[in-house]
């Protein structure tokens, strides 16, 4: 990607130059009949030295922040949309993915499960809570970062540019000449493209996963189901039920059923829960 980026850079450098030095010459009126209107191309130094354009030539009329390419630009500076891009590669994408999963899970999805579950004995549903909650997490995610890559792809693949001067009242569309055409389809099928193809099967795998982990979180519920001693129909049937009534003193473990909720408990003084 830093490779594609650094040469359409010296292409437009190349390109602003050579107009210059054609209008030095003598030959302006043909350079402006022959040769649309040209931004030059600003380039930044980074941290590392590697030179990064900031925009991008293109027709005078369209805004910067309209142009395709400059959308791309500015889509790689925002936070997260840059871990998918070719430069970072399958295995670096991945590897960011897990660092998320492994934060939401712990800091995030697993106390809320731990304060759901209660009671001792249902850790296997805590695990299952927690993972359904952390691939749902990822899965917006997903969403999140295809929806920015597809609509710069869609700009860089489209033959005319849709812009707005000041807002939606005073929009225009301008047709790429050929020399954009020809750049912001080098740009998509080197740098967008791939990323795009990389978020569709990672979605896809993650979205296998959440449906996977539903069905195991079910399974678990369904295997031990949680006793509900404040479901109303629950405490009405506890009236009628011996065997009902038995299985709520054994899952109270000897203790008052409010223990195990902070709440009761607390209004209760912790009476007994000790």
């Amino acid at each position: 990607m830093r490779a594609s980026i650094v040469l359409f850079a010296v292409l437009s450098v190349l390109a602003t130059r050579s107009v210059a030095s054609f209008a030095a010459t003598g030959s302006s009126v043909v350079a402006k009949e022959s040769i649309p209107n040209r931004r030059n191309t600003f380039l930044r130094v980074s941290n590392d030295d590697d030179l990064i354009p900031e925009t991008s030539f293109g027709a005078e009329a369209v805004p910067d922040d309209f142009i395709p390419v400059n959308e791309y630009l500015n889509l790689l500076r925002q936070p997260m949309f840059g871990w998918a891009s070719e430069e970072t590669g399958s295995k670096g994408f991945l590897i960011r993915l897990l660092a998320v999963y492994g934060v939401v899970f712990g800091a995030i999805c697993y106390p809320i499960s731990g304060a759901t579950f209660t009671q001792e004995g249902y850790l296997l549903q805590k695990i299952a809570a927690s993972n359904v909650g952390a691939l749902l997490l990822l899965l917006v995610l997903m969403a999140r970062l295809y929806s920015g890559w597809g609509y710069v792809a869609q700009r860089l693949q489209s033959k005319n540019i849709e812009y707005e001067e000041t807002g939606w009242y005073d929009g225009d569309v301008e047709e790429k000449t050929e020399e954009e055409k020809q750049r912001d389809k080098f740009l998509y099928q080197s740098s967008v493209k791939p990323v795009e193809d990389r978020l569709k099967a990672f979605s896809l795998a993650i979205g296998g996963l959440f449906l996977a982990s539903c069905i195991c979180f079910n399974v678990a519920i369904s295997a031990k189901p949680v006793f509900d001693e404040y479901d109303p129909a629950m405490l009405e049937q506890l009236r009628f039920d011996d065997n009902l009534a038995g299985k709520a003193a054994e899952q109270s473990f000897g203790k008052p059923t409010y223990c195990d909720n902070r709440y009761y408990r607390a209004v209760a003084g912790g009476s007994g829960c000790k």
